[in-house]
């Protein structure tokens, strides 16, 4: 039933020897630690401005978390990011253009709607669900903008569909549930449509970026000395000099442990790797026959949730780019909590979340699914970071430069654009023309 989620899709995984990747420099400018969209946009940067650089990455594939794979399915998967969200002012884009690949329009998707007890949903709960949507993004949007830095479930009214809404906007939005979100962090992200998917997966675009890079893969970190005057990366393969580093690790991997820092990083950074936890969204792919199952091709698949149970839900898109699977989303302290019981009880919760809407065919068709590991890949430790209640400005003090040497890039760190593609590969960029200017 379920696949070895070790196996990566062929041409995107590459030894360190792989004509793929550039010559790596032995004494270079620039440590970059991950391979992901942060990473390579810092070495494509820093390649642009004739700076030496490597970048060692800890997994044996680049991309981080934008990976597609179509080894499980025989048709492309993405993992992780799937979505190019304001795609029309988005740096991926262009990239996905130029290389080629397939865009597919996913602005303001239809949604085939359940009612609470599985039934399709009627014009009046159509109608109840865009009401709570705006009433629920507006007052929490209202309250960020007028400089209140509060749970996001203090601002949120009784009134039908709530839940469902606080469904979507949290758990499966931010990987969090709603008294666990920050107003303010909620009101200074960007707005997300036009949205396209990428038929051949996100992921191959970040990966494909990979090209000519000088890349160690399987090259673990494990500290990194910044008390002289330049930086000492200690990994699995030997200890790397040079003049600055580039971490691009997620926030769960900081607050891990598993880097060691000399000195310790400043205390204010400390805090706020702290104020920055990883959300979780868990993608459940489940490959069908071909069986369209009354859903519409990129249509969202949504059911009302009692309203004292926000989160408690697997919510989908039903066969994106015309592929024969239905993506599955789990998020927040749920899942957390699904994930203990194992890969089998996620996608068991998904196919009976489908089997209460559209019947018994469900089974009769499905062929076989799997469940994404952000809970526990040792990598990541989450999906993306999300700012507590209370710590709005966490992101940019993580952001700051270390003692003019280290420099920290990703998502984490994106400001309004966080937990996306484009902000990591932004961040990633900007924090090299840091480094730039500080070697000059």
């Amino acid at each position: 039933m379920f696949h070895n989620r070790r196996t990566i899709l062929a041409g995107l995984a590459a030894t360190a020897a792989s004509p793929l990747f550039a010559t790596t420099p032995t004494n270079p400018d620039v440590v970059i630690v991950g391979a992901g969209a942060a990473g390579l946009s810092a070495g494509q940067e820093l390649r642009r401005r004739g700076i030496s650089f490597v970048i060692v990455e800890a997994a044996d594939r680049v991309g981080g978390r934008a990976w597609t794979e179509s080894v499980s399915f025989g048709q492309p998967v993405d993992h992780g990011c799937s979505w190019i969200n304001r795609s029309n002012r988005n740096p991926v884009t262009d990239l996905a253009r130029n290389g080629g690949f397939t865009l597919v329009n996913h602005t303001h998707a239809d949604t085939d709607l359940f009612d609470i007890n599985g039934r399709r949903a009627g014009q009046q709960d159509q109608d109840q669900i865009r009401s709570a949507w705006d009433a629920v993004a507006n007052s929490v949007s209202e309250a960020g903008q007028s400089g209140y830095d509060i749970p996001a479930s203090h601002v949120v009214s009784d009134i039908p569909y709530a839940a469902t809404v606080r469904t979507w906007l949290g758990a499966m939005d931010y990987g969090m549930d709603f008294d666990q979100i920050s107003t303010r962090d909620y009101w200074d992200s960007d707005d997300d449509q036009p949205s396209h998917f990428v038929r051949e997966g996100l992921g191959t675009v970040i990966a494909r970026q990979a090209e000519g890079l000088p890349i160690r893969l399987g090259t673990q970190v494990t500290a990194v000395d910044w008390s002289g005057s330049g930086v000492s990366v200690e990994t699995s393969a030997g200890t790397i000099r040079a003049r600055a580093c580039v971490l691009t690790v997620s926030v769960g991997v900081l607050a891990s442990g598993a880097i060691r820092f000399t000195p310790a990083l400043p205390p204010d950074q400390q805090q706020a790797v702290s104020d920055i936890p990883m959300g979780l969204l868990v993608k459940i792919p489940l490959l069908f026959d071909g069986a369209r199952l009354g859903l519409g091709e990129n249509n969202w698949v949504t059911y009302r949730v009692p309203e004292d149970q926000p989160g408690r839900a697997c919510y989908a898109v039903a066969w994106p780019c015309g592929w024969d699977y239905l993506m599955g989303f789990v998020g927040g302290r749920f899942t957390w909590e699904l994930w203990r019981d194992g890969q089998g009880a996620v996608v068991d919760f998904a196919l009976e979340q489908l089997v209460r809407l559209l019947g018994s065919d469900v089974k009769r068709h499905f062929v076989k699914g799997f469940a994404t590991d952000w809970a526990d890949n040792p990598l990541t430790r989450g999906a993306y970071g999300a700012v507590r209640p209370g710590a709005y400005g966490a992101r940019e003090i993580l952001g700051r430069p270390v003692g003019r040497r280290v420099f920290i890039a990703g998502e984490a760190v994106a400001g309004s654009r966080s937990a996306l593609v484009n902000g990591a590969w932004i961040s990633g960029r900007k924090t090299a023309q840091k480094v730039a200017k500080m070697l000059r």
